[in-house]
């Protein structure tokens, strides 16, 4: 009797090891699966983040880049307002002006160009002298520099051609019609370089400005022609072919 109790309690003893080893044994598979869902879990935690910090990062950079394009549109919408307010007093009842009066202005004019220029391309006050020659070759360092600034400002590419007989009739406009011609040109390749992936100007008896790759939702371009034309200066019609302009301008 004794000895079939004891058989009876170490079957029991047997089969409760068993038990216990099974489950011991279901409860480390299960930790360990735990165990790799966590580290699984946390590998997309931190890719994740690191996407999150990468979001970030680039929307920092486009904020950037946005505020940099807003304030130099900004800038170039200042710059055409003011070369329109020039434009404007340029031809407004200057007909009898004295000539010293409008060979100041005409000086003035090509200062203030070259200014500008100068503080965008970096030319020290040495550098930044104004031509001796006559009229069209003064007219075509303005413009010469003028196109520079965009092209280093704007990052636009802008290319002037000059035949060789040079601007002999734009030379020969003088007085405030040639102030207001430069005037007129200046403001027209402004609005014209932040529409247009590449500009191209070419001075002859007459300003063909050409702009390829052209995009103006806003109309700035029209604007400008149109302050142009109420001037008084003598500028044809927008020439639009598609994603080419062509304005010209005439003395």
């Amino acid at each position: 009797m004794a000895l079939a109790l004891v058989s009876v309690v170490a079957v029991v003893a047997v089969v409760a090891a068993v038990a216990l080893d099974l489950a011991r044994r279901r409860t480390a598979g299960e930790l360990a699966t735990a165990r790799a869902e966590v580290e699984r879990l946390d590998a997309l935690l931190a890719a994740a983040h690191a996407e999150r910090d990468g979001l970030r990062d680039r929307a920092a950079r486009h904020e950037q880049e946005a505020g940099r394009l807003r304030d130099e549109g900004d800038e170039l919408r200042k710059q055409i307002e003011d070369l329109t307010l020039l434009l404007e007093a340029t031809t407004a009842g200057r007909d009898g002006a004295d000539e010293r009066e409008v060979a100041g202005l005409w000086h003035l004019l090509r200062a203030h160009v070259t200014r500008r220029w100068a503080a965008v391309v970096g030319v020290p006050p040495d550098g930044r002298t104004l031509a001796d020659g006559g009229p069209g070759d003064q007219f075509v360092e303005a413009l010469s520099r003028e196109t520079e600034r965009l092209r280093e400002e704007v990052g636009v590419e802008v290319d002037l051609a000059v035949p060789p007989a040079g601007p002999e009739r734009l030379g020969e406009a003088g007085g405030t019609r040639l102030v207001a011609m430069l005037v007129a040109a200046l403001e027209l390749l402004g609005a014209l370089a932040t529409s247009a992936q590449r500009v191209t100007v070419e001075i002859g008896d007459k300003l063909v400005i050409t702009g390829d790759g052209w995009s103006d939702p806003h109309g700035e371009l029209a604007v400008a022609h149109g302050r142009v034309a109420a001037a008084g200066v003598g500028v044809g019609p927008l020439d639009v072919d598609g994603e080419r302009v062509r304005l010209v301008l005439r003395p």
